[in-house]
């Protein structure tokens, strides 16, 4: 043994040597080359990461995830579908702000102008359902990141013939001209067709969004956009020209303008402007003006999701491949002719629930599931359940309902905050984009002080969230306002009670039934026509003999003890 060591000793020895004259033999220019090239590479970036280099976009789990917009909107729709969480947190975040919306009377001079103007507004609210296309709106919000809503208006435009009239005269060279005047009355006649004729909005329409493509510029917020019309409006189209009347029906209820696109191909162009008739309006969820798109809540997410989704994969596969049990059966010393009975036996008693397995000799049976074979994946749950939670903008608390607001006061608070903004949001695309266009059409539209036109439309406003409880908050504020240091309108604003549309109400309650202090009077009232009746009558004689007692009465005032 120790020979063999010495040898292979002895042939180690000889190799280094030999390298070492190679080394040396070469020349001096080579040699050199090699250590230049060899010392700075071996405290080099590359080795130290055994020629791997860092990249958090091309790493394996990033290229997994969804990478083209279609792919991630489908992904999207996926888990909202699917998962619970997000499911509940989106549902959650579109409905809990969107409680209760109404809308308010318009600050104007002119208060019966005010009242059409809100009149009118809530009759076409009313119409249309505002409040479950605003949930729409929002849903596909939080959903997509981005949402296109598509403002319909197939109100017939107001012949010439109300504002003007047309006079003929008759030339000296024979030739008749024409020449259109304003009546006297055109703007009352303006006014009266279109309260007969003009509805508003015919409807709210949320796009998809794979059927949008938007152009944005930089140094301009104007955007061009089109609209692909998709297989079956092109199928239903093309059947109403070859005469299908059923078809036909459906086509007619289209824009015709959308309608002629389609005849022609090719995308259709979709107007912005909302004095222009039929218009779209984006709302992005987006930080940075120069991003083109919005972004969705669940992109953040996205890589949470479909880790769990692959333990999720993983744990079913397991579970259908032990779907049935593994059975272990064994007889000690038992010969192979018996084992051999044995099996028959076995696959008798599983094709005959009642048939019985008869031995001389003890059998073991044992059966294996997929309960011993299945992963532990509590901690992976918890640990991206937290994720969720963070990603999502939501509590445990909140998608459970499990917990009191004093648990989560601080989580709550940041909520409501980022509620209130969605809310501005959601007030400012109603206001500008739905409600103003239409008043302004309608000529719902006053002179300021300095010539300038303004708009009366009515204002959007919610409920209070319930999602706090700031009892604290009202009891400084209704101190301060029993003190006179603030008026009873800061505490109506932040409970959303119009303080106009209040104080009318509590001054036609006035002295009426429904007064607050009708009530006290009442009692008042009741007081002193019972002073005057036990005065005046032998009502408390009658009590007295009711409760078996004596009544004396009074001696007179002016009378004397002796």
């Amino acid at each position: 043994m120790g020979r063999r060591k010495q040898a292979s000793d002895e042939a180690v020895v000889a190799k280094v040597r030999t390298h070492k004259n190679v080394i040396a033999g070469r020349p001096a220019m080579v040699r050199k080359a090699r250590s230049k090239v060899a010392f700075p590479m071996t405290g080099g970036m590359s080795n130290a990461s055994m020629g791997n280099m860092y990249s958090p976009e091309m790493s394996t789990d990033m290229l997994e995830l969804p990478q083209s917009p279609d792919e991630k909107r489908r992904f999207n729709r996926h888990f909202y579908e699917n998962d619970p969480f997000v499911g509940q947190a989106i549902d959650i975040h579109t409905e809990l702000p969107l409680s209760k919306v109404r809308l308010t009377m318009p600050r104007a001079k002119n208060r019966e102008l005010a009242e059409r103007s809100l009149r009118f507004c809530t009759k076409w609210s009313d119409r249309i359902n505002l409040l479950q296309r605003l949930i729409e709106i929002v849903h596909e919000y939080h959903l997509q990141g981005e949402v296109n809503i598509f403002c319909e208006d197939i109100s017939p435009d107001m012949p010439q013939e109300i504002r003007q009239q047309c006079l003929r005269t008759l030339q000296e060279d024979g030739t008749l001209t024409e020449e259109w005047l304003d009546h006297d009355d055109a703007d009352e006649r303006a006014v009266a067709w279109l309260k007969k004729n003009y509805k508003g909005w015919s409807a709210l329409r949320v796009l998809p969004p794979e059927q949008v493509e938007m152009e944005s510029f930089p140094f301009t917020d104007e955007k061009l956009m089109y609209l692909k019309p998709d297989s079956d409006t092109q199928r239903v189209v093309t059947q109403a020209q070859s005469g299908d009347p059923y078809a036909q029906r459906v086509v007619d209820s289209m824009p015709q303008d959308v309608v002629a696109a389609i005849k022609q191909g090719g995308k259709i162009p979709l107007n912005t402007d909302p004095d222009a008739g039929s218009f779209v309006c984006y709302l992005a969820r987006k930080k940075s003006q120069y991003e083109p798109r919005g972004h969705s809540i669940l992109q953040r997410c996205m890589r949470v999701l479909v880790h769990r989704d692959k333990l999720r994969q993983s744990q079913a596969s397991i579970a259908s491949r032990h779907m049935t049990p593994i059975r272990l059966i064994w007889a000690e010393n038992a010969s192979v002719e018996d084992v051999e009975e044995l099996r028959d036996q076995v696959d008798m008693a599983l094709m005959d629930p009642d048939y019985s397995i008869v031995t001389n000799f003890q059998v073991n049976w044992e059966e294996m599931g997929s309960d011993q074979r299945l992963l532990d994946l509590s901690s992976e749950y918890d640990q991206s359940d937290k994720q969720l939670y963070a990603g999502l903008g939501v509590t445990e608390s909140l998608l459970s309902g499990e917990s009191s607001y004093s648990g989560d006061r601080i989580n709550l608070e940041v909520i409501n905050t980022r509620y209130m903004l969605l809310r501005e949001l959601v007030q400012t695309l109603v206001e500008d984009n739905f409600l103003a266009p239409m008043c302004r059409r309608m000529g719902f539209i006053e002179i300021d002080e300095d010539g300038d036109e303004i708009v009366i439309f009515p204002r959007l406003s919610f409920t209070r969230l319930a999602l706090r409880d700031n009892q604290d908050v009202f009891d400084a504020l209704f101190s301060l306002y029993q003190k006179g240091s603030l008026p009873i309108a800061v505490i109506l604003d932040l409970l959303n009670i119009d303080p106009v549309a209040t104080a009318e109400a509590l001054h036609k309650d006035q002295w009426t039934i429904n007064d607050s202090q009708a009530n006290e009077m009442m009692r008042t009232i009741w007081g002193d026509a019972g002073t005057k009746l036990a005065e005046n009558s032998n009502v408390i004689e009658l009590i007295a003999k009711n409760l078996g007692v004596k009544y004396t009465a009074p001696a007179d005032e002016g009378g004397s003890r002796f």
